[in-house]
């Protein structure tokens, strides 16, 4: 169950991303540019971080505003390559850099992961809202309903599979026509959409865990930004490229 603490910050959040599509596609792209940043900051504080690894933390943080403005200006080409081939080659070379090679393996492995979560993954998003914005107006809640029902039943799955697909599926096969999407596709979409949300609830969840994050104790700066966003930073992606390639929809050009 979701305290108010937690709820208020998540609809801040869903708030936050459901404006960014209505608004100008670089005020888009700014904010949740911002929000990529508070993530990953979030993430990297509750790393046991070596002083050593500052210079590849601090490109880390300096790739958020290089992939945004590829969203911004619309290189699709590069954004897709740019964190997992030229960032993440990046990132080890200047951790070394440090001088000291005991701990290098894990601080290379858990600041690349959070780039390609809390970075690479929210960039999706804004590639969605920027460039298919009626699109994300539709995903975005759809998400958040079935975020909200993993939340009420973290563990009856079957629960919280039957009734998201009894909620999102009329939304989408009503709404879906809007947007170009047929029944029978609104439909497989539901299926995706109920499997990511689980598996980014899953995942962040015991990765969470890992890292020290009480759900109980969650607070701005400790957990409370991560909790908020697992299940868009499962789902985004997948759906952008199933949206992209795949039904041809929403497709930057």
């Amino acid at each position: 169950m979701l305290q108010f603490k937690q709820l208020r910050y998540f609809l801040v959040i869903v708030l936050a991303i459901l404006a960014s599509i209505f608004l100008n596609s670089g005020i888009s792209i700014l904010i949740l540019a911002l929000l990529s940043f508070v993530a990953l900051r979030e993430y990297l504080s509750l790393l046991d971080i070596r002083i050593e690894d500052r210079f590849g933390i601090l490109v880390s943080y300096l790739s958020i505003p290089f992939l945004f403005y590829l969203v911004w200006i619309n290189w699709y080409g590069l954004f897709i390559i740019s964190i997992p081939v030229y960032t993440f080659l990046i990132v080890p070379f200047f951790i070394a850099l440090g001088g000291r090679t005991r701990g290098i393996t894990f601080s290379v492995g858990a600041i690349d992961f959070g780039l390609f979560f809390f970075v690479f993954c929210l960039g999706h998003l804004a590639y969605l809202t920027a460039y298919a914005p009626m699109m994300a107006a539709l995903i975005i809640p759809i998400i958040a309903i079935c975020d909200m029902l993993a939340r009420k039943f973290p563990t009856k799955h079957f629960y919280y599979a039957l009734l998201s697909l009894l909620i999102i599926t009329p939304i989408l096969v009503l709404v879906g026509p809007l947007v170009e999407i047929p029944p029978l596709l609104s439909l497989c979409l539901s299926i995706i959409i109920i499997a990511l949300v689980y598996k980014g609830h899953f995942t962040l969840n015991a990765i969470g865990e890992d890292l020290g994050i009480r759900p109980d104790r969650l607070t701005p700066g400790r957990g409370l930004a991560l909790d908020s966003l697992k299940a868009y930073l499962y789902s985004i992606p997948v759906l952008f490229h199933c949206l992209r390639w795949i039904l041809h929809i929403g497709d930057p050009k």
